[in-house]
């Protein structure tokens, strides 16, 4: 039996919106309006934000990009996030598995009762769906084309982005919610980057 035109595109539509994941440059688009590209600015992102930052600086032209706790692009990726990408297995996030994964985060390394209150409250309130289709638009990522003046912090105890390219300044034991963790140190980082 033919399926019906109507069916295909909901099918259609399921795909792009749930398996694809959400597109970066998209978010950048987004979030374009609220960044006034008529004054001299500086964007900076952590994490998936610093890959959005990077498609967002396509559009307004800062003076300057700082990159913290994330990649460039997918050359930057260890083996097992490629699989992941490979075999889609952003997918299997759902309200069930995030659960009952969430104890073994804290193999990524060690922290503090109230961050971890904390993330879990912000991943609570993102919900699966959206961490899903955040994870799913990273691994569909291609890279950051921004040529202009960037800075990156990084610490080298990042076990979600393992630090195995060069850095303009590296945390020393900084994990991956260093933002969180050692903001002190962080800042000061960022306060060196600032332009003149």
């Amino acid at each position: 039996e033919p399926v019906h035109p109507d069916r295909l595109q909901v099918l259609s539509r399921f795909l792009n919106e749930h398996l694809r994941g959400a597109r970066l440059d998209g978010l950048a688009r987004t979030i374009r309006p609220q960044v006034d590209a008529d004054r001299p600015h500086v964007l900076a992102g952590v994490s998936m934000g610093g890959m959005v930052v990077q498609e967002l600086a396509m559009l307004t032209g800062p003076r300057k990009v700082i990159l913290i706790s994330t990649w460039t692009g997918p050359d930057e990726w260890p083996w097992h996030v490629r699989w992941t990408g490979i075999l889609g297995l952003a997918v299997l996030i759902g309200p069930v598995t995030m659960r009952l994964t969430w104890p073994l985060k804290r193999v990524l390394g060690p922290r503090p009762r109230d961050v971890d209150r904390l993330l879990w409250e912000m991943a609570v309130d993102q919900g699966a769906n959206k961490i899903r289709r955040g994870v799913q638009g990273v691994l569909n990522w291609r890279g950051g084309h921004w040529k202009g003046p960037m800075y990156r912090i990084h610490g080298d105890g990042d076990q979600v982005i393992p630090l195995r390219f060069p850095v303009d300044h590296v945390v020393r034991g900084g994990e991956h919610i260093m933002v969180l963790t050692r903001a002190g140190e962080v800042a000061s980082a960022i306060r060196k980057a600032m332009p003149p």
